[in-house]
């Protein structure tokens, strides 16, 4: 529940939540960078005035959440399809500002196939890559993009490029 303070006569609000976040509590957990991404892309809905017609498609993962943090229109998609999903809205709706949020699970791993083909296409639609390495979900294994060394619950030593192959790098 969102409590509202009396601005003082003289001052002015400078700061506060954008209109793009709700009040839903976080559920990342502590430290994570979920919660510092869903900011800025809330606040750069509202910068560019485009609340009203944004639709955001969030998969698996941690991103699964993301539709009860933001005010603006939401499509679950499944495991690796997001970029399918929002080519499917946005060819339907060109009016209207599709993006998703995928993790490195998610894309770089099932979805590497639709995100490569929506690229090459040059669909209209803006992808969020949000990349920690790791499944971070699940345990912590690791994923597509675990950087050489990276110690992870299934590479206790450290990834080992002969062993584990070496990390996609996609841009994020």
């Amino acid at each position: 529940m969102r409590t509202e303070v009396a601005i003082p006569a003289g001052y002015k609000k400078v700061f506060g939540r954008p209109r793009a976040l709700s009040d839903a509590r976080s559920t990342y957990c502590p430290g994570c960078h979920h919660g510092i991404i869903t900011r800025l892309v809330a606040e750069a809905i509202d910068e560019l005035g485009i609340l009203e017609r944004t639709v955001g498609i969030s998969p698996v993962g941690c991103a699964v959440f993301l539709d009860r943090f933001f005010n603006c229109d939401f499509v679950q998609a499944a495991h690796g399809r997001a970029c399918a999903v929002a080519t499917g809205i946005k060819r339907a709706r060109p009016d209207l500002v599709v993006f998703t949020y995928q993790g490195d699970g998610d894309l770089a791993a099932i979805g590497t196939a639709e995100t490569v083909h929506a690229a090459n296409r040059g669909e209209n639609i803006t992808v969020i890559f949000v990349n920690n390495g790791i499944y971070g979900m699940t345990g912590g294994e690791m994923a597509p993009t675990t950087l050489p060394g990276q110690r992870t619950t299934t590479t206790p030593l450290g990834r080992e490029p002969r062993l584990h192959g070496y990390p996609l790098k996609i841009s994020e």
